[in-house]
């Protein structure tokens, strides 16, 4: 089952693997790994070790919390997968206890009051993040409760805040099965859908959470799943389940007539291998000539099963079947009742391409907080139809081309891109530049300010930290691609405090502290301050200049902010001067060209920016990344000169050796 290397270019919309023969299994895990968890899921079966992430394979993450999947994706245009789509239109429409209806999909998102595009957010997992005070629990990691609480957190939103985010994600905190080892500590695996977990703290202290953070002008982003509920195995096990206490709520499909439910499950249940009850959903097929490989939304590959896709489970996680009206009903009125009695502002939601678009519809439309969709693809045409329907929608008869599906979608084609690029083993920012701008300029997104960036997460490691480790510059270079990328910067936390790279991807972050002192904390505090700054939230991005070693956008026009980054091509060494082959236009009289977030000095003023003395290129002291944004000189203390360099070396867009030149006046 090992995975091949993934070459990710853009060719026509496809990302092609290299020329290595290609591996077409996918290596499947529980979190069952050394890293991640040792016992979250007990009865599952096919356990494999988790050995996966950016040294080549992209993740199929499905986030339960309990599920690794890993293997290529690829992304969706063209003639032949526009073919492939109708060909499988047939099995896309869901089928309902009633006639099909037409949804009314008017915004309900706080009364246009609140917008989640462009804030910046802290996502924290609640049982790893901070426990009560006074709770001496020790470092703690794995399938097993840690202690971390909702308390804990309310003690810790100065430590947060200090870090400039405007909001926090919390994981579940719904009732979860068990206290032992293979719990559902994560929040993944809903038992008592309208209760909190006792391990998490009680409803009043999510509400106290919930108004301590708004106290602080901050946001709620809570994360629900509306997919599956937790193990089950029998019927018994359904009956624990509120309120989804009744097998007709969960799919089986494939089930043999006059099949009790006990028996549907019993080759589960008796922890067998190659099950055929019930039928995974990971039901991608296998690669043809025009596709190289499968995940979920590749119609072009061989088998693909889109009824398996939506309609199985993942292991033993009871999938809910939403063609059952009790369940649409019951899933709306507690995504109600939880985004109105805790007052939380937006929605991160789990797993969404295994859930019936027509009812992610329903979904958005009824909940009055905006809501962003896991669509885990570097498919971008399949990734897009989750907030704006696509053709291929509209021939299934869901709704008509352009129908709002969620607000929102965290954005995994050019998340999954760029840790590879920046800090291997692709280290190609032409790549990564061409998904940025066909993101831009494609006409594919309904609402690109509303797509969540992010280096790592809870559910594929290693942590970026781990990834990009000793390289200070390549990690820092990352770090700012994720704070002025276009969208929503998401940053998974411990991220600040993981100075070595050696941070497990769920350990306890209070064994590693809570200092402020580290210089990613600083860089967080620095880099949100500028977002503020130069009205960098909602703002529109254009990719100006792209190669191997370096990528050049702007915020705001080219009067905005620039933002140079490199991955330190070809040496990596912490004493070399990058030379960017471009420079922003000429300041207007009495501004000059800064950097905002003076990683290469000390310093409370912008840093002026240095510029080759010979051909004019930007130069990036240590190859540290550069974000550019015009001052004025009146409120410079200071002197507001730009600096120039005689540099001599490689040509423009790569390494040179530099002596100090002439200074100029803006």
């Amino acid at each position: 089952h090992t995975l091949m290397p993934l070459h990710r270019s853009i060719d026509s919309g496809a990302f092609l693997l290299d020329s290595m023969p290609r591996c077409h299994s996918l290596l499947v895990s529980i979190h069952a790994s050394t890293s991640v968890a040792d016992n979250e899921v007990t009865d599952a079966q096919g356990a494999t070790s988790n050995r996966h992430r950016w040294g080549g394979a992209v993740g199929i993450l499905v986030s339960l919390a309990s599920v690794f999947v890993v293997g290529t994706l690829v992304s969706f245009s063209g003639q032949a997968a526009s073919e492939s789509l109708q060909q499988t239109d047939s099995m896309r429409r869901v089928h309902s206890d009633g006639p099909f209806m037409e949804i009314e999909v008017t915004s309900k998102v706080n009364d246009g009051s609140f917008s989640l595009a462009g804030k910046s957010i802290y996502f924290l997992m609640v049982d790893r993040f901070a426990h009560d005070v006074g709770n001496k629990t020790a470092r703690c990691k794995g399938g097993n409760w840690c202690g971390g609480t909702l308390r804990g957190i309310m003690a810790k939103l100065d430590y947060i805040k200090g870090m400039g985010f405007d909001c926090i994600w919390i994981t579940p905190v719904v009732k979860q099965p068990g206290t032992g080892p293979g719990a559902g500590y994560h929040g993944y695996w809903a038992y008592n859908w309208f209760e909190i977990d006792e391990h998490f703290g009680t409803k009043q202290d999510l509400k106290d959470l919930s108004d301590a953070i708004h106290g602080r002008n901050m946001c709620l982003v809570y994360d629900m799943v509306v997919n599956h509920v937790g193990p089950i195995l029998s019927t018994e096990d359904v009956s624990k389940v509120s309120p989804f206490n009744e097998t007709r709520f969960l799919n089986q499909l494939d089930k043999a007539p006059g099949e009790t439910f006990d028996e549907y499950m019993a080759c589960m249940r008796a922890k067998k291998q190659n099950c055929k009850t019930p039928p995974q959903a990971f039901a991608f097929g296998t690669p043809t000539k025009l596709w190289g490989d499968c995940g979920v939304g590749a119609y072009a590959c061989l088998g693909y099963n889109e009824s398996k896709v939506l309609s199985g489970w993942f292991f033993n996680l009871g999938d809910l079947n939403h063609s059952v009206l009790e369940v649409r009903q019951e899933l709306i009125r507690w995504a109600v009742h939880m985004v109105k009695t805790y007052k939380i502002d937006a929605v991160r939601l789990d797993t969404a391409p295994y859930v019936p678009k027509d009812f992610l519809i329903e979904l958005q439309a009824a909940v009055p907080a905006e809501i962003i969709g896991e669509v885990t693809t570097n498919n971008m045409t399949f990734h897009a139809s989750y907030q704006k329907a696509s053709s291929s929608d509209a021939f299934s008869g869901i709704v008509p081309v352009g129908t709002k599906v969620l607000e929102g979608i965290l954005n995994f084609p050019l998340s999954w891109a760029a840790p590879g690029e920046f800090c291997g083993p692709s280290l190609n920012l032409t790549k990564l530049s061409e998904v940025m701008h066909k993101q831009l300029t494609s006409g594919l997104y309904r609402g690109l300010d509303l797509l969540g960036n992010f280096p790592d997460n809870h559910d594929f490691g290693p942590r970026i930290g781990h990834h990009c480790y000793p390289s200070k510059a390549r990690w820092a270079n990352i770090l700012t691609f994720t704070m002025f990328a276009r969208g929503i910067p998401i940053v998974y936390y411990g991220t600040e405090q993981d100075v070595q790279g050696k941070m497990g991807l769920r350990d306890s972050l209070w064994d590693y502290g809570y200092s402020s002192n580290s210089w990613m904390y600083s860089f967080f505090a620095t880099a949100n301050k500028a977002r503020r700054d130069y009205d960098l939230g909602a703002s529109d991005a254009q990719v100006i200049s792209a190669g191997k070693e370096y990528m050049v956008f702007t915020r705001r026009g080219l009067f905005g902010v620039w933002v140079f980054l490199t991955n330190c091509l070809p040496s990596n060494k912490s004493d070399q001067t990058f030379r960017f082959p471009v420079r922003p236009p000429a300041p207007p009289s009495g501004k000059f060209w800064a950097d905002l977030l003076q990683l290469s000095g000390p310093g409370s003023e912008p840093r002026a920016a240095h510029f080759d003395q010979e051909t004019g290129g930007l130069l990036a002291p240590g190859c540290l990344p550069q974000v550019l944004a015009l001052v004025d000189t009146k409120n410079f203390v200071g002197n507001p000169l730009e600096d120039t360099l005689s540099c001599k070396g490689q040509q423009p867009g790569g390494i040179a050796r530099c002596q100090r030149g002439t200074r100029m006046t803006p």
